[in-house]
């Protein structure tokens, strides 16, 4: 990868990466559309069909066998909407990073193909990539349920392999285990800036545009109505019991009003999340570029030169 005209500095990272992703927006916009928005639309098909229809399918199905496989029928198509949207998402965490690299050498992003092709000509390591991201995000998420540990040994040790995905981007002929490796070493002794980047970027990009989103929504008075689509949820709950044992409790009652804004908001949080993936990936994307310029060593020659040449002046 070339060497980003970056200082050694996370807000320099994040200037650079703003100013990467305001001048391409359209074309981030446009690349994440169908991955976020397919996702959503599959799951609506796949619950909307099958809740909607299964009580007709019961009445007319001569057995459950037949039942079963109706339902199914019914559910397929937005099943395979949701696979093909979810694995294109997972396709873009390695693109957005080959965007990235293109929009610093040539200046502008295009070739939506050729940047997908970055992981999908390796589609099988990327599986074992990806399983091996998740047994690990699950083992450090059963960390976080033992009370002796919690959330910060867990977030301290994802953090050091955070740079994973910029490194199976760029250096193909590294293992799947040399990736978490590497990234363990790239990390190490920047885990404070590192953490700092992360909380920057996760805070503002999703955190604030949620709030954001949400006071814009109940300013035109959007919240209610389109929460109400989530009331068949709630109603389908045994809230009167929940609710007679949160009254014992002096607790606040649970209404069906609150858990379909409950799902309205955590549907939002997740849309403004896979959106902003973009501004992420370029910023972790240069920070990869920072840190193995550094630690590779190539930054001694520069200063030596700097040296020399002062010493020259002094002379």
């Amino acid at each position: 990868m070339s060497k980003p005209i970056i200082r050694n500095s996370i807000w320099s990272v994040l200037f650079e990466g703003i100013k990467i992703y305001i001048s391409n927006i359209d074309k981030f916009v446009l690349f994440m559309l169908f991955p976020v928005f397919g996702q959503l639309i599959g799951l609506a098909l796949t619950f909307g069909l099958t809740i909607g229809l299964a009580s007709k399918v019961a009445q007319k199905a001569h057995s459950m066998t037949s039942a079963m496989a109706f339902i199914f029928l019914l559910a397929l198509p937005g099943l395979l909407v949701f696979m093909k949207a979810f694995w294109d998402y997972m396709v873009a965490y390695v693109a957005l990073n080959s965007m990235t690299q293109g929009a610093l050498t040539t200046g502008r992003v295009y070739d939506f193909q050729s940047h997908r092709e970055v992981a999908t000509r390796r589609a099988f390591k990327y599986i074992g990539f990806l399983l091996a991201i998740g047994v690990l995000t699950a083992g450090l998420s059963f960390c976080t349920i033992i009370p002796v540990l919690g959330l910060i040994p867990p977030l301290i040790i994802w953090i050091y392999f955070i740079l994973v995905y910029q490194i199976f981007t760029f250096e193909e002929d590294l293992s799947i285990k040399e990736c978490f490796t590497r990234s363990y070493n790239l990390i190490k002794g920047d885990w404070a800036r590192t953490f700092l980047l992360m909380f920057i970027l996760g805070f503002f990009s999703v955190y604030i545009i949620t709030i954001g989103v949400t006071v814009i929504f109940d300013l035109f008075r959007l919240t209610a109505p389109i929460s109400s689509v989530f009331n068949v949820v709630g109603e389908t709950l045994p809230l009167d019991y929940a609710n007679k044992a949160l009254s014992y409790l002096h607790l606040k009652t649970i209404t069906v009003e609150f858990i379909s804004q409950t799902i309205f908001t955590c549907i939002l949080s997740m849309i403004v999340a896979e959106l902003s993936l973009p501004i992420r990936s370029i910023c972790y994307t240069l920070w990869y570029a920072n840190l193995s310029y550094l630690k590779d060593g190539r930054e001694e020659k520069p200063k030596k030169q700097r040296k020399t040449k002062r010493n020259k002046d002094e002379e």
